[in-house]
């Protein structure tokens, strides 16, 4: 049984990291008492998170502590440098807005969802962790202004610029050039998600829990990767 326990940037659960969702009245611990009733009648639980995605709401959140609201330097910004963190979401959005994303690209992103992970397979007796929305929005998306100026005192340049035609034919570059700069520019984006999975692989292998890693992924693998940066076969692959 897969049991959801992170819904919206909040928490189904008793969490020390995670407001808890307001649809659960403090006394009472679901994912506590599913795994109790679950282990009874000999069925596994999963604990069921979703990564990426914040909200989708037409209103903010009323828990002023709502990471929403607290870390709107986390949130993902577009092609256009829009962050989610400015989108009005009292108005119509377009027809594939999925709601406000948290942006992989920003370290400490990442970080925080070891913590979110770590608390939940130390805190209960899990037979899996399943990961949905582990992927950009779309590959429109990526823009963080952290995540950017990371990459571009790595790599050297803007990838915003590849978008703006700074980086193109008029401008004196190659085809081949372009090409090589959109692959590590795309290939930086397939990491920062590849890592998260690891680093949630590895926390599991080393405490020694005998729990299953899954997730919910885009069914064509090649599509997967070049729209979402969601590389699930290398997941596979690598074991993780």
């Amino acid at each position: 049984v897969f049991i959801q326990v992170r819904y919206r940037g909040d928490a189904f659960y008793n969490s020390k990291i995670i407001s808890k969702s307001k649809l659960i009245s403090d006394d009472f611990d679901p994912l506590y008492y599913a795994v109790q009733l679950g282990h009874s009648l000999g069925l596994e639980i999963h604990a069921w998170v979703n990564v990426y995605i914040l909200w989708s709401s037409s209103s903010k959140p009323l828990d002023s502590n709502h990471i929403y609201l607290t870390k709107p330097d986390w949130l993902e910004s577009n092609i256009y440098g829009k962050s989610d963190s400015s989108i009005d979401i009292s108005k119509p959005q377009s027809h594939n807005w999925e709601g406000i994303y948290l942006s992989p690209n920003h370290p400490s992103v990442n970080q925080y969802f070891i913590k979110v992970v770590s608390e939940l397979i130390e805190s209960y007796d899990l037979d899996g962790i399943h990961l949905d929305y582990i992927r950009f929005q779309d590959d429109i998306y990526g823009y963080n202004e952290v995540g950017r100026k990371i990459f571009k005192n790595k790599y050297g340049f803007d990838p915003i610029d590849i978008e703006r035609n700074i980086i193109s034919i008029d401008y004196g570059w190659d085809i081949g050039q372009i090409d090589s700069l959109k692959k590590i520019w795309n290939d930086y984006k397939i990491e920062n998600i590849n890592s998260l999975v690891y680093n949630i692989s590895n926390k599991i292998n080393n405490l020694d829990k005998n729990l299953n890693l899954s997730a919910a992924v885009k069914s064509n693998p090649n599509l997967s990767k070049k729209k979402w940066s969601q590389d699930w076969k290398d997941w596979i692959v690598n074991d993780y």
